[in-house]
């Protein structure tokens, strides 16, 4: 068995499990969907992607020629983006919602994409509206909070 195969029939015994308890909730009488409702949805979903990466491993035959300094980079970029998002996490409480998932969005698209200076355009679009369609979302229509920052 491949690492993925493994990890995807581990994602299915969670789902499994959490979809079990998500069942136990008790259930308001005048709440015509339930608590329930929403956490099995994503489960479901996420059972769905395990199901593919299983499907995908056991039916595709690939070859990992990887080279070390290859896995030595890829390590790397897990590491700037593990830093990326706590400074995402420290600047929710200091800059607010807004100005730190711009912020965010706009670093993670930099150490994840080409960096080439011609593409800092989009990326500060994508950012932006990443920031303020997300903050509408939850606090317009959703209802839910978001940390407004020390600074803002």
């Amino acid at each position: 068995m491949r690492r993925d195969t493994g990890i995807g029939l581990s994602m299915l015994a969670l789902c499994g499990l959490f979809y079990w308890q998500a069942g136990r909730a008790l259930t308001p009488p005048f709440v015509p969907i339930g608590p329930a409702f929403y956490p099995r949805v994503i489960l479901i979903l996420l059972a769905v992607l395990a199901v593919w990466l299983i499907a995908e491993d056991v039916f595709t035959a690939r070859r990992r020629a990887a080279t070390p300094a290859a896995a030595v980079l890829n390590y790397r970029l897990v590491v700037i983006c593990f830093i990326v998002f706590g400074g995402y996490v420290v600047g929710l409480s200091l800059l607010g919602y807004l100005l730190a998932t711009f912020l965010f969005v706009l670093g993670l698209g930099w150490v994840m994409g080409p960096c080439k200076a011609g593409d800092f355009p989009t990326l500060a679009l994508v950012a932006i509206g990443t920031a303020i369609v997300t903050h509408l979302i939850f606090e317009k229509y959703l209802h839910v909070f978001l940390p407004s920052g020390l600074l803002f």
